[in-house]
Formats: C-alpha cells, structure tokens, sequence
C-alpha cells in the first residue's frame, strides 16, 4: 500500500470517527417516560392524567395533537390532482390542542385542558376515527430531558377495560400508573 492510500484511509476513517462523534453528542431526544394516561370514566369522557417529575408538579407546553392516519401507499384524490411532498410530523394538521409555558400537571377531560393554560384548540371536542393521537409534555426546566406521552387512537382507547389507564406502557390500574410514574422520576 502506498503513501496515498494510506493517507486516504487515514482521512476516511477520522471522517467516519469525526461524524460519528457529532452526531452523538448532537442525536439526544428527550427521554420518553411513562408520566401520561388516558381513561374513559363511568360517564363517557375520556379523562387526561398527567404527572410531573418537578419537585414543583409543573410540566411544560403540553399538547393533544391528532394527525389522520392514512394507510400506507394509500393517496387521497386530492393527492392524485396535486401531489405534495410529504409533510413531516410537525407540518401535519392537526386537532386536539396545544398549550405554551409552564403549567402545574393536573387530571382533566381530555378535550378540555384547564383554562389557565390558555390552550389553542382545534377540531371536534371526542376522539376521531381514522386519528392517531398523542397527549404529552416536555419537562418544564429542559425540553431535552424528558417527555411525558402517551399514544392511541379511538379503537384502543375504547378497547381500555373499566377501571384502567392507558399509558406509554399499556393498560395497567391506576394505581400502577401512578407506582410508574412515580419511579420514572
């Protein structure tokens, strides 16, 4: 091997070494933690649990977004008349609702955050077919910590049996949902 290629190897190698190092200490996602449920109560409304790990009990910027599901390789007609680039998961509409700040974690009626979070709504007020949904917050000190989420759509949240949240984790009691929230922290 000569001279030449030794010194190519070399600068490959720490390109390699160099782009792995970056996108390292620059790829962090905030950890996703088991501090969100949903449930149905006895009356029909679906209810929102959300747990803090502050010493305070605040959360950050929480949200309900629902994006439309489509099935893969499935286009709409409109899609056929006007093809689009593919929006990505921050570009997508969406309904639910979406809250700025500082907040304290409370239990509320899913479609109703409290009023004092000032919350921009969208849409229909019950969960949707044909809508994922996503409930979640950001920890109120960092927003690259930690999240607090929990994911579902109208069919799994029917599917949670009485007496059962639906978490980051599953359907569990409430009683576990809060032992794991509890050591999340």
């Amino acid at each position: 091997m000569d001279a030449g290629t030794r010194r190519a190897r070399r600068v490959c190698l720490a390109t390699a070494l160099s782009s792995a190092i970056l996108l390292s200490a620059t790829g962090c996602s905030p950890e996703l933690r088991p501090l969100a449920a949903v449930y149905v109560d006895q009356r029909g409304t679906v209810q929102a649990l959300l747990r803090s790990c502050d010493d305070d009990g605040r959360i950050a910027s929480p949200w309900l977004h629902g994006t439309v599901v489509r099935p893969s390789g499935e286009a709409s007609s409109d899609d056929a008349e006007d093809p689009a680039p593919e929006a990505s998961a921050t570009e997508q509409p969406w309904i639910g609702w979406d809250s700025r700040g500082v907040h304290k974690a409370a239990d509320f009626p899913l479609f109703t955050p409290p009023p004092s979070w000032a919350a921009e709504t969208r849409g229909p007020r019950t969960p949707q077919p044909g809508h994922r949904y996503e409930l979640g917050f950001a920890d109120p000190d960092d927003s690259y910590v930690y999240n607090g989420t929990v994911t579902f759509d109208a069919r799994r949240l029917a599917e949670v049996p009485p007496g059962e949240v639906l978490t980051l984790h599953g359907t569990m009691t409430r009683e576990a949902f809060e032992d794991l929230a509890a050591e999340a922290c």
